[in-house]
C-alpha cells in the first residue's frame, strides 16, 4: 500500500522549491528561518529537505547547510561553485556579485551590517570577516561607521568620452528604445558618480574614418588637452566597431566596449587577456538571455518550446537559441523547436532592401511641401521613413508567416519564443486581427522589454542595463579592481523575466 503524503508537508516541500528558485547563492536559510516563513515546525522542514535531497533538487546536511544541486547553481556561465568554499568565502563572492550586478551604486554607503547580516543571512562576525576582506582587495573603503563601493570621498570630476556612430557632431544615432534607455541611464549613472561625460561621434563608413570631437580637433588631440581618462565605445551602428576599437586601444587609456554588433565579439577573446584596461559588456550577445528564458519556460511546465527568428544570421539570435537549447539539455521530454531563417542580421538588413526598392512617391513630397513653412518641411522625412518602416515590418512579417503557420500546426508546442520583442508584436498583432481567443494562443515571450510589448500585454526578458552602465564606468574610474577584472575581459549580467498575460499559465 503506498503511504500517504501529509497535506502540510506537500505544501512545504512547495514552499521551498519557491524559496530555492529565489536564492541568489544556491544556499537556502536555516531550517529555525524557514520553518518561521512557512509556518510549520522544523521537524516539518527537515522531512520537506529530504524529500527534496530525495529528488536530487538540494543537497548537504544538518549543521552544515542545504544548497540546490549544482544544474540549479550554475545559471550563470562560470559561477562560482560556493559548496567548496566556507561561510565567509561565500558571502565575500556574493556581495561581490551583487556589486557586479549593479545592486549597489557608488555614491552610496552600503546598508548597515544589521541590513547585511539580515540580507546575506549570515552572523554579524561573519559579515564584518567578509567586509574587512574586500577593503583589503580595495573593492570597498571604509569611511567612519559605513562601508562604500571603492569611495564616498568626493574628487575632482573625471572626463570620460563616449564615441558612438554619428554622421557630424553632437549627432549620435539613436535608433531602438534600447539605445535609448542606455543612454538615458548612463548620463544618470554619470551625474551620480561626478562624471563629465564628453559625446564623440565616429562615422566610420568613409574611406578614412572620421571622429568628430566637441572643439573640432583631432581626436588623439582632445584626448588628452581634456584629461579622457576612459572611453565608452558604443558598437551600435558602425560599419566595423571591430576595426574602430583596434584605433582606439593605441592611446593605452581604459575602454568599456559595449558589445551590440557582431563584429565586435571576435576581439573579446583576441585582445581580452592582453588588455587589462579593456572589458566587453555583453548582456544581449550572449547565451544567457535565452538560458534563463528556457528555465522559466520549463518551470512554468512547458515540454516543447518554439524559437521563431527572421533574424538567425546573427550571433545574438544563435545564441539566444543555443541558450533555449542549455536550458532543455537537463531534461530528456523537453524539447526546443527551431523556426529559424539565416539570410538576415537584424531589422536593419530587410529595411536596406526596402531603401533600395521603395516607391515613395515624389509628386507625394512635393505636394506637402508646397503647404508647409520652409523650416518645417525636413519633417517630410519622417513620412518616407514610416513609409518604408511599414514596408519593412510587412517583409519580416511575411518571412514569420510560414513559421507561425507550422508551429500552429503542432498542438504539442505550448509555448513560442521570438528572437525580440519586435517579432513577438507582430505575432500578437496579427492573432489579434484573426481574433484568435486568448485561451488557444501559445505562451508567447520576446526580448528587450519594450515599450510595444507593455502595450500588448507580452511577456519579455529585459537586460540588465543599469548594471551594464555601472560596470562601464566602474571600469573606467577604477581600472585595476579586482572585483571587476575578476579573470575575464568580458561581463555578462542576468537580465530578469518580466511576466506578463502572454505567458501565465
Amino acid at each position: 500500500m503506498k503511504p500517504r503524503k501529509s497535506p502540510i508537508l506537500s505544501e512545504t516541500v512547495k514552499k521551498l522549491r519557491t524559496v530555492i528558485e529565489e536564492t541568489t547563492d544556491g544556499r537556502l536559510p536555516s531550517v529555525r528561518n524557514l520553518a518561521r516563513h512557512c509556518s510549520v515546525s522544523p521537524v516539518t522542514i527537515l522531512r520537506a529537505i529530504d524529500v527534496l535531497k530525495n529528488e536530487g533538487v538540494l543537497q548537504g546536511r544538518w549543521g552544515n547547510g542545504y544548497y540546490a544541486t549544482k544544474e540549479k547553481k550554475s545559471i550563470h556561465d562560470g559561477a562560482a561553485d560556493l559548496e567548496n568554499h566556507n561561510t565567509v568565502e561565500r558571502t565575500v563572492i556574493t556581495i561581490k556579485k551583487d556589486i557586479i550586478e549593479g545592486k549597489y551604486q557608488t555614491h552610496l554607503p552600503l546598508p548597515s551590517i544589521k541590513q547585511l547580516t539580515a540580507y546575506y543571512n549570515v552572523s554579524y562576525p561573519t559579515i564584518k570577516k567578509a567586509l574587512a576582506i574586500l577593503t583589503d582587495e580595495n573593492v570597498i573603503k571604509r569611511s567612519g561607521s559605513r562601508y562604500y563601493f571603492f569611495t564616498g570621498q568626493t574628487k575632482s570630476r573625471s572626463r570620460i568620452a563616449i564615441i558612438a556612430f554619428g554622421l557630424a557632431k553632437n549627432a549620435v544615432k539613436i535608433e531602438t528604445e534600447r539605445e535609448r534607455n542606455f543612454y538615458r541611464l548612463l548620463f544618470n549613472a554619470a551625474m551620480q558618480q561626478n562624471v563629465i561625460l564628453e559625446t564623440i561621434c565616429c562615422n566610420d563608413y568613409l574611406d578614412e574614418p572620421q571622429f568628430y570631437t566637441p572643439d573640432d580637433t583631432p581626436l588623439v588631440h582632445y584626448l588628452k588637452s581634456k584629461n579622457v581618462i576612459g572611453i565608452i565605445l558604443s558598437s551600435y551602428h558602425m560599419k566595423d566597431s571591430a576595426e574602430c576599437l583596434r584605433k582606439l586601444l593605441v592611446f593605452n587609456i581604459p575602454i568599456s566596449a559595449w558589445v551590440e554588433d557582431h563584429r565586435i565579439l571576435r576581439m573579446v577573446d583576441y585582445h581580452g587577456p592582453a588588455k587589462k584596461k579593456l572589458s566587453f559588456f555583453d548582456s544581449s550577445y550572449s547565451i544567457l538571455p535565452g538560458y534563463e528564458v528556457g528555465r522559466y519556460l520549463i518551470g512554468k511546465g512547458h515540454k516543447r518550446i518554439a524559437y521563431i527568428s527572421p533574424f538567425h544570421k546573427s550571433p545574438w539570435s544563435q545564441n539566444r537559441l543555443a541558450g533555449l537549447k542549455k536550458a532543455a539539455m537537463v531534461y530528456q521530454d523537453i524539447r526546443i523547436i527551431p523556426y529559424v531563417s539565416t539570410e538576415y542580421l537584424n531589422d536593419y538588413f530587410f529595411m536596406i532592401k526596402i531603401t533600395g526598392e521603395s516607391s515613395f512617391g515624389k509628386k507625394l513630397v512635393s505636394g506637402v511641401a508646397e503647404r508647409l513653412h520652409p523650416f518645417l518641411r525636413n519633417r517630410i522625412a519622417s513620412i518616407q521613413y514610416e513609409h518604408d518602416i511599414l514596408l519593412r515590418d510587412n517583409m519580416i512579417f511575411t518571412v514569420c508567416e510560414e513559421f507561425i503557420n507550422e508551429a500552429s500546426k503542432d498542438s504539442s508546442i505550448t509555448a513560442w519564443v521570438c528572437a525580440n520583442d519586435h517579432i513577438a508584436v507582430l505575432i500578437t498583432d496579427y492573432w489579434n486581427y484573426c481574433s484568435v481567443p486568448l485561451s488557444q494562443r501559445p505562451a508567447l515571450i520576446g526580448f528587450d522589454n519594450s515599450f510595444k510589448s507593455f502595450e500588448r500585454n507580452i511577456s519579455s526578458y529585459e537586460f540588465n542595463t543599469f548594471g551594464e552602465v555601472q560596470n562601464m564606468l566602474n571600469h573606467l574610474l577604477y581600472p585595476n579592481s579586482t572585483c571587476l577584472l575578476n579573470g575575464s575581459p568580458e561581463v555578462k549580467l542576468s537580465g530578469r523575466i518580466v511576466e506578463r498575460n502572454s505567458s501565465i499559465a
